[in-house]
């Protein structure tokens, strides 16, 4: 008996100092949820417009989602710095307290900080090499929530941030399969499946050049995204001769702080694609489509020192055409937000859309929400924010003709068939929305 408590009192005591010597573990994330309903009744109500890729979210998000990360550095070799992340994300579609949902397997990668330093390689003094399954950079417009360049949506390996002395350059090296998102899955099983074994594949390289400074509190970042069919021989003769294409992509944005002394920033965005490169910068894998897409876009942010004003603004054009059909998508809006102290605050968002698709009319979409806010902070960024709203929203009959706009649920992937006779409809709610 003494024999077993000493060994369990050593066991313990490797328990303890095994944990006292672990990496600490980063805790971040995101999510929102919420509760509502509309004019009608039943479950709260959003707007979407066909054919449209974005949308005004502001009082105009029906799920739940959240997205959880866990980071550790791992410790230091040389000057050289290891770091672990892993992300996991789920939607569910707001409907009750227990929602069954499969989540999704985001990030899964290891950075080496400063590969320089442990490599004794001068011109890599500060870059950073990673591999795995990765978020990459992902610029968005976020009252769009629209990341509008985001290659990763593929494991893989890159460089990042060598110091070339105009800017950062970075490198990524990209691998995506054809998937199958078509194919009945129940919980707990792999979604989406491998079709014909991982016949067909495609490489993208993302090569962009960031943080080159042109004017007094302008910088300019580069792009370019190309797309390298790769698939197994077999493949073109199990697609009937069809082995998919390349593809290209060219991105370019300037960004200027504190425009006129308002505080914030401007971000003029200019992209243009071919082929099997999405506008986004990522790879469609056996795409034969003839495609052609670009975007101007503009996102202005306002927060003026000492000010209870605080405002984003955005306006875009983009086009896309495959195989010869054009469909030309515009948007316009603002969001301002008046802070009556460092926690409550007004705010309201107008919206306006029309997307053109060829031999068919202009759908449009007009947006306004109204409401208040509270939040841990004054800054237009300040989270987490409790909110209560209340959005109208009116459209045409194009816009009702394509497949409505009045939806819900997960990602408003429900339609709302009350409203498929009318060309207007009201929204209301609560939503609190966090990351940290």
């Amino acid at each position: 008996m003494n024999n077993l408590i000493r060994v369990a009192c050593a066991l313990a005591a490797a328990g303890m100092a095994a944990s006292a010597a672990a990496s600490p573990i980063d805790f971040h994330g995101y999510f929102r949820s919420g509760s509502g309903s509309s004019d009608q009744g039943g479950k709260e109500l959003c707007f979407r417009l066909p054919g449209s890729a974005v949308w005004f979210r502001l009082g105009n998000e029906c799920d739940t989602y959240a997205s959880l990360t866990l980071a550790s550095t791992l410790g230091q070799v040389d000057g050289t710095t290891f770091r672990a992340q892993f992300t996991t994300a789920y939607g569910t579609q707001q409907l009750a307290n227990w929602e069954q949902t499969t989540p999704a397997f985001r990030e899964a990668f290891v950075e080496a900080r400063d590969i320089g330093a442990a490599m004794g390689v001068a011109g890599l003094k500060g870059a950073t090499l990673w591999a795995g399954k990765r978020f990459y950079k992902n610029p968005d417009i976020h009252m769009l929530d629209y990341t509008y360049w985001e290659p990763a949506q593929s494991p893989g390996w890159g460089l990042d941030n060598v110091d070339v002395g105009i800017g950062k350059l970075s490198y990524a090296w990209l691998r995506a399969g054809q998937a199958d998102w078509a194919s009945e899955k129940n919980v707990g099983q792999y979604q989406p499946g491998i079709v014909e074994g991982g016949a067909r594949a495609a490489t993208l390289h993302d090569l962009r050049l960031q943080d080159i400074a042109v004017n007094p509190g302008g910088k300019l970042t580069v792009g370019v995204n190309l797309v390298v069919k790769d698939n197994r021989d077999d493949a073109a003769l199990a697609d009937g001769g069809n082995d998919g294409r390349n593809g290209f992509g060219l991105t370019a944005t300037h960004t200027q702080e504190n425009v006129f002394g308002l505080g914030g920033f401007n971000t003029v965005i200019a992209q243009y694609t071919r082929n099997a490169t999405a506008l986004k910068g990522f790879a469609i894998v056996a795409s034969n489509d003839s495609r052609t897409e670009w975007m101007l876009a503009d996102q202005w942010v306002i927060e003026p020192k000492g000010s209870s004003l605080t405002a984003s603004m955005t306006a875009g054009l983009r086009q896309s055409e495959v195989n010869g059909s054009k469909t030309r998508d515009l948007w316009v809006g603002a969001r301002p937000q008046y802070h009556l102290n460092n926690v409550w605050s007004l705010m309201s968002e107008v919206g306006y859309q029309q997307v053109k698709p060829d031999g068919q009319d202009t759908r449009t979409l007009a947006k306004l929400t109204a409401g208040t806010q509270f939040s841990m902070g004054s800054s237009i960024w300040s989270r987490p924010a409790i909110r209560f709203y209340g959005t109208y929203a009116k459209w045409n009959d194009a816009a009702a003709a394509a497949g409505g706009v009045a939806c819900t649920g997960r990602d408003c992937g429900t339609p709302v068939s009350t409203y498929g006779n009318k060309r207007s409809g009201l929204g209301y709610g609560v939503q609190v929305e966090a990351w940290w």
